[in-house]
């Protein structure tokens, strides 16, 4: 199969990524301008609420919704997932776009003393002081939506559902009749030594039952005297 490629079409291809680079390159200068004409508009906006020594606290709203302007976009493009995660990105930008827009026209109109209309005036009283904490609850819920989060959730329900399910089966296997002769043994070992105590005896050590070499029934560890009273073997 031969190469039909010609000179004039690799001159084409040059030329359309010539103009996509160009078209890039104007998009991004036009972004940037509009950034800085938010910018200067919020800064004024953000001013006329601080005292002269907070003024430099002013910058922390302005960073705050420019940042958010820029990341915004690029956690579209590399960070949100398919679904909800994505489409609250978006809702986001635009709300940050709308913020910026409207912080922007409010300060024009205080700086060039026209009237202020009455969503104006309820925008300026509640809305515009408080924006770059909207903006910091929009990416509060951009990360709690993140899918890693829905799937460490998952991992922590697997693992306590595997937990209830190994204690569930511990439950069950205590109900078993050897599980139940060692608690019936250990529960007599433990009262004859609160009796022995009750009754001034030093208690006796608890031994393990030995078990015998043709597979009969466990020899214990001690023997009786005269007296019925156990002795261990090594005192004899």
């Amino acid at each position: 199969m031969t190469d039909t490629t010609t000179v004039g079409d690799l001159m084409g291809e040059a030329k359309r990524r010539a103009f996509k680079a160009l078209a890039i390159f104007m998009g991004i200068a036009v972004y940037a301008g509009m950034l800085l004409y938010a910018g200067v508009h919020n800064y004024s906006l953000f001013v006329r609420g601080l005292r002269e020594d907070l003024v430099i606290f002013a910058l922390l709203g302005l960073f705050t919704m420019e940042l958010s302007a820029v990341g915004l976009p690029l956690a579209i493009h590399f960070w949100t997932a398919p679904g909800v995660h994505r489409i609250a990105a978006l809702a986001f930008y635009l709300a940050d776009l709308a913020l910026l827009a409207g912080n922007a026209v409010l300060d024009f109109h205080l700086n060039a003393g026209l009237p202020l209309t009455p969503w104006m005036r309820l925008y300026l009283d509640f809305m515009a002081p408080a924006t770059p904490l909207l903006v910091g609850l929009m990416w509060s819920v951009l990360f709690i939506l993140d899918p890693a989060n829905r799937i460490r959730d998952m991992e922590m329900e697997l693992a306590a559902a595997a937990r209830m399910a190994l204690a569930n089966r511990i439950a069950e296997a205590a109900k078993a009749a050897d599980v139940n002769e060692i608690v019936e043994g250990a529960a007599r070992e433990m009262a004859r030594d609160l009796v022995a105590r009750a009754v001034g005896r030093p208690p006796r050590p608890l031994t393990a039952a030995k078990p015998s070499a043709n597979g009969a029934a466990p020899e214990p560890d001690t023997e009786r005297d005269d007296e019925t009273r156990p002795i261990p073997k090594q005192l004899r």
